[in-house]
């Protein structure tokens, strides 16, 4: 099994999303001809090989159907015939499964443009942009009170974050603005639309997990489902363009930095960055990111979200990101 994060791997990460992001193509017209494009099974691939030397990675080692790139900064591993792939112990969910075919492995192109690329090579993301605001959601509210434990309904919970983490973003140097500041519901579409309007701005929206079985933990982080592309709730494929697409990039460089964050500082279980349509994040026009901050349903992380010294550590920790994805984008 492949290993779980550790410290030394997220500092590395970290330091390398903090390396920038400029205006610049996903691919460089000079670069993209040391790309070979393989089509199977009507998508487009691109050979393990080809990925490890257009990246200029150390090396490639594959053992047992485990491939594993190096190099000084970046270690990636994935398993053939898996979706998921980890960067520097950070577990990514790709969109598609790596195919063994002809004796090598094929990366669907989907995926390196939508994330290994932004992940790798955050100074190439075109539409980065800077900003200046950050519009917190606390997920639920009112009528709706989300997921539910012996201490208390998700809402609460999700409003007690968002009002930290605006106080830790506003010490930061940020402009906050709020979905909701009470127990009331704003409807999907009001989130939306009131997240629209500012300019300059990013888009966090936080949840707490429930599941059926109380023994399910961990942390998850999600971004937007790239065009053509199922989602890790739902295998459905949709080909349409949403609105948050024109983000892809900026979403998956955003979802990184505090997905790493948290994890580095929760020792939380790494559930995944992930893709899905939900509409905060399918209609939103700026960078977003959906968090979902632990189980409610697991009897310990519940006492811990419970507790206002975690909540703490949860806020700073995305607090935390965010400087780490505005300063890259200053680079």
């Amino acid at each position: 099994m492949i290993k779980a994060h550790n410290a030394p791997f997220l500092h590395a990460f970290l330091a390398r999303i903090a390396l920038g992001l400029c205006c610049a193509s996903a691919f460089a017209t000079a670069e993209s001809a040391a790309l070979k494009v393989i089509q199977h099974n009507g998508r487009d691939y691109v050979t393990a090989q080809n990925i490890k030397d257009f990246y200029r990675f150390t090396s490639l080692n594959v053992k047992n159907g485990t491939l594993k790139f190096f190099s000084p900064k970046i270690e990636m591993e994935i398993r053939g015939g898996s979706d998921n792939l980890y960067i520097n112990r950070i577990l990514f969910r790709l969109s598609y499964p790596v195919v063994y075919k002809d004796r090598d492995y094929l990366f669907s192109r989907i995926d390196l443009d939508k994330l290994i690329n932004p992940v790798l090579r955050p100074s190439f993301i075109k539409s980065a942009k800077r900003f200046r605001s950050v519009v917190i959601d606390p997920g639920h509210g009112g009528s709706d009170p989300g997921s539910k434990s012996k201490y208390g309904h998700e809402k609460d919970f999700n409003l007690k974050l968002a009002n930290l983490l605006k106080r830790d973003l506003e010490r930061r140097g940020f402009r906050v603005r709020m979905t909701r500041t009470g127990d009331t519901f704003p409807t999907l579409r009001e989130r939306v639309s009131f997240t629209n309007r500012i300019s300059e701005a990013i888009f966090i929206s936080l949840h707490f997990n429930a599941y059926r079985n109380s023994s399910a933990k961990g942390i998850e982080t999600y971004a937007l489902s790239p065009k053509d592309t199922g989602t890790h709730n739902s295998r459905g494929i949709r080909g349409s363009v949403l609105t948050g697409n024109a983000r892809d990039a900026e979403n998956i460089a955003l979802a990184t930095a505090i997905h790493a964050s948290l994890l580095k500082r929760t020792n939380a279980e790494d559930r995944g960055i992930k893709r899905d349509r939900f509409t905060v994040l399918a209609d939103i026009n700026k960078p977003a990111v959906l968090v979902e901050g632990g189980f409610l349903t697991n009897p310990d992380e519940a006492r811990k979200i419970a507790s206002p010294s975690y909540l703490a550590l949860l806020s700073s920790s995305i607090a935390d990101a965010v400087v780490t994805y505005r300063n890259a984008l200053r680079k």
